[in-house]
């Protein structure tokens, strides 16, 4: 058996199919007793699989990066307009692969309480649907009285 000089956590037999697997730190999995054509399809598996989560951590790592970035502008803004002595609150919210984010800065007193409204928090403000539906039950109720 040799090992892979490119990839320390693969080791081949002599016609250079790996018989065995690094799951990680301290795990291998041995797949000698494997034919060598399912030794491949296993090491295809798990390279796309290697592969895959490689990609989801940058996705996410962007993901992450942007949101930086956001909050460095967000509060760079909130300081210079803060320093000029005028008010600011700044809100944003935004759902990403890393989840729901919601932001608020600023010198006010809506800022500094920290509560961002329904529509803020993604919510959807059915209010309009219950008066809506409150005219018509009445609209109904007074056809049928007639």
């Amino acid at each position: 058996m040799t090992t892979n000089d490119q990839d320390k956590n693969i080791t081949t037999s002599n016609v250079g199919v790996p018989t065995e697997i690094n799951l990680g730190p301290s795990a291998s999995m041995d797949l000698s007793w494997l034919p060598e054509k399912e030794r491949k399809a296993l090491l295809i598996d798990y390279t796309k699989g290697i592969i895959d989560i490689n990609k989801k951590a940058q996705e996410l790592h962007i993901d992450a990066n942007v949101l930086k970035k956001t909050l460095d502008d967000f509060s760079d803004t909130v300081r210079a307009v803060s320093d000029s002595g005028d008010a600011v609150t700044i809100t944003h919210s935004q759902t990403t692969k890393i989840g729901r984010t919601e932001i608020m800065m600023g010198n006010t007193e809506e800022a500094q309480s920290g509560r961002l409204s329904k529509s803020q928090k993604g919510e959807k403000d059915w209010t309009p649907y219950y008066i809506f539906g409150g005219i018509l039950a009445l609209i109904i109720i007074a056809a049928l009285l007639k």
